[in-house]
C-alpha cells in the first residue's frame, strides 16, 4: 500500500476504535450470551453458575467465580477445553477471552470482552481495504467501501457484542480475499497453506464458518471448472477434506454438538423441514436492511437487478468474482435464516461486508453511468454514509447491542438497592439478571422447590422473574418486577 493508504486505513481504524469505546461506555446491560461467554472461558465448574437456592447473597455472590478468573485459574486452557465440550461451540474465541481476563484475576470487566473484538477489528479493516481495492481496482471506492461498512450501525454492533462474531467477520473476510487474489492467478503452496490456516482457525471460531466456507469455495470453483482449473479444484477439494480430517482430530467435539447436541439437532431439523423458510429469509433480511441499509435495501435490490438488465442487454454479463460473491453470501444468509435459532442479526456480522461491497459498486457503476463532473465515488459514498448517520440519530446514537431501552433503564433502577427474590427454573437462567443484581442491596433465588421462602420472609423485598413465570406469582404483583 502507499503511504497515503496507509494512513487511510490507520484513521478508520482509530475512528472505529473510538466510537467503539463510546457505544461500550453507554451500554446498559448484557446479553445472556455476553455473560456466558466470560462463564465458559473462566468457570471451572461447568458452562452455569453455581447457585445454592434459599441463600441470600450480595455483591458479586456466586457471579463471581462465574466470570472471573481466580488467582489459581489463570490459563487454565483444559478446563476452558472441557468447557466448550460441554456446550455448543467450538473454542478459539474463549482462548482468548480467557487469556486477556487471566492477565487481571479476581476483576471483571466488559472491557475485557471488548479488547478481544478490536483486536480483531484490526485486520478487518486492513484486508476489508486490500479486497475491496482487488474487486474495484480504484483506491477512491475501496476507500468509500471501507467508510461505508465502518461507520453502520452493523460493524459497531458487531465490535461491541461480546460473542464470537467479530472474530468470524475477520476469517470470513480473509478467505474472500484468498480466493480473490487466486481467481485469475494459479495455485501454488501458499495458497493451500493459507486455505488450510483460515479453514481450522475459522471452523474453531464457529460451526456456520462451514456453511460460509461451502458457499464461497463453491462458487469458486464453479470458477474453476468456467476455466477448465481441473487439477487445481482437485487439489483444492482434497486439501479441504484433510483440513476437515485434521479439525475432528483437534476438535473431535463437532460431532457430537452436530448430531447429539440441542443446537445441531436443532439445526439439521430445521435445514431437513420445509417449514419457516420463507420466515426465516425475511426476517434475515430485515434484520440486514435495518441495520446496515436504514430501511431502504429494497430500493438497492432494485437498482441491482436494473444493473443486471443493462448487462444482459449490452452482452457483458458474466461470471465474476463479484456474481460469485454476491451468489454466495445470498446462500448464506437464506440457509442460516432457515436453520437459526434465532432472527438475530449475530449470523449475518460475518457476511456485512460482502453486502457494503455488493451495494457500494453496484451503485458506483450505475451513477458512473450518468454524466457530471463530480465522481460517482464521492456521491455514493456520501450517500450510504448519511444513510448509516440517519439510522443512529433514529437509535438516539445507540445500537442494538448496547442492550438500551428506557424500560430496561426502569427495571435496573427498581432493583438498585432493593432485595431481591429471583425466581428461576433452571441455572442459567440466573445470568438474565447479573447486570440488574451487582446494584441490588440482597438476592435470594427460588426455583419451583424453594419458592416457599416467599411465605416465610417478614422483610420488605421485590419479586423479580420474567414474563415466562410471571403468573406464577400474580398474588404478588404489586411488588414484582418483570424483566
Amino acid at each position: 500500500m502507499k503511504k497515503s493508504e496507509k494512513v487511510f486505513v490507520c484513521a478508520v481504524i482509530m475512528f472505529a476504535a473510538i466510537a467503539t469505546v463510546f457505544f461500550g461506555i453507554r451500554r446498559l446491560d448484557y446479553h445472556v450470551d455476553e455473560v456466558w461467554t466470560f462463564g465458559l472461558a473462566n468457570h471451572v465448574s461447568g458452562g452455569e453458575p453455581d447457585i445454592e437456592f434459599g441463600k441470600k447473597y450480595t455483591g458479586w455472590g456466586f457471579y463471581g467465580e462465574f466470570v472471573k478468573v481466580l488467582e489459581n485459574e489463570r490459563f487454565d486452557y483444559v478446563n476452558l477445553w472441557q468447557n466448550q465440550a460441554e456446550d455448543v461451540h467450538p473454542p478459539l474465541y474463549y482462548v482468548f477471552i480467557h487469556t486477556i481476563c487471566s492477565l487481571f484475576p479476581n476483576t471483571f470487566s466488559m472491557w475485557y470482552g471488548i479488547a478481544v473484538n478490536l483486536m480483531w477489528m484490526i485486520p478487518i479493516v486492513i484486508v476489508l481495504y486490500k479486497l475491496s481495492k482487488s474487486i474495484t481496482g480504484d483506491i477512491k471506492q475501496a476507500m468509500g467501501i471501507v467508510i461505508v461498512y465502518c461507520s453502520s450501525v452493523g460493524f459497531f454492533d458487531t465490535m461491541i457484542f461480546i460473542r464470537m462474531y467479530a472474530q468470524f467477520t475477520f476469517f470470513a473476510i480473509a478467505l474472500a480475499y484468498l480466493l480473490k487474489i487466486y481467481w485469475d492467478k494459479n495455485h501454488g503452496r501458499k495458497f493451500y497453506i493459507y486455505f488450510s490456516v483460515l479453514l481450522i482457525f475459522g471452523m474453531l471460531t464457529h460451526y456456520y464458518f462451514l456453511i460460509y466456507t461451502f458457499a464461497v469455495c463453491a462458487a469458486y470453483g464453479i470458477h474453476l471448472i468456467l476455466e477448465k482449473r481441473y487439477v487445481e479444484l482437485r487439489k483444492s477439494i482434497l486439501v479441504a477434506l484433510g483440513d476437515g480430517f485434521f479439525y475432528i482430530l483437534i476438535w473431535y467435539h463437532i460431532l457430537g454438538h452436530l448430531f447429539r447436541g440441542y443446537r445441531g439437532k436443532q439445526a439439521l431439523q430445521s435445514a431437513l423441514s420445509f417449514g419457516g423458510v420463507i420466515n426465516g429469509i425475511v426476517g434475515m433480511f430485515s434484520q440486514m436492511d435495518s441495520e446496515l441499509f436504514g430501511g431502504l435495501l429494497i430500493i438497492f435490490i432494485i437498482f441491482a437487478v436494473l444493473l443486471m438488465f443493462l448487462k444482459v442487454k449490452s452482452k457483458t454479463i458474466c461470471y465474476s468474482y463479484k456474481t460469485a460473491l454476491t451468489i454466495s453470501t445470498i446462500f448464506y444468509i437464506c440457509l442460516v435464516g432457515k436453520i437459526a435459532p434465532y432472527l438475530s442479526f449475530r449470523y449475518i456480522m460475518p457476511v456485512a461486508f460482502a453486502l457494503e461491497i455488493i451495494v457500494c459498486c453496484v451503485l458506483y457503476r450505475l451513477f458512473g453511468l450518468i454524466k457530471w463532473n463530480i465522481k460517482s465515488v464521492y456521491v455514493v459514498t456520501l450517500l450510504l454514509v448519511l444513510i448509516n448517520i440517519v439510522s443512529f440519530v433514529r437509535c438516539g446514537f445507540y445500537i442494538p447491542k448496547d442492550n438500551y431501552s428506557q424500560k430496561k433503564k426502569d427495571l435496573l433502577a427498581s432493583v438498585d438497592g432493593a432485595d431481591c427474590i429471583v425466581y428461576i427454573e433452571q441455572n442459567w437462567e440466573a445470568l438474565n439478571y447479573f447486570q440488574a443484581l451487582q446494584d441490588a442491596n440482597s438476592y435470594i433465588f427460588i426455583d419451583e422447590d424453594t419458592k416457599d421462602i416467599l411465605n416465610q420472609i417478614d422483610e420488605d423485598y421485590i419479586l423479580v422473574t420474567t414474563n415466562d413465570y410471571k403468573d406464577k406469582f400474580s398474588e404478588y404483583s404489586d411488588q414484582m418486577v418483570v424483566f
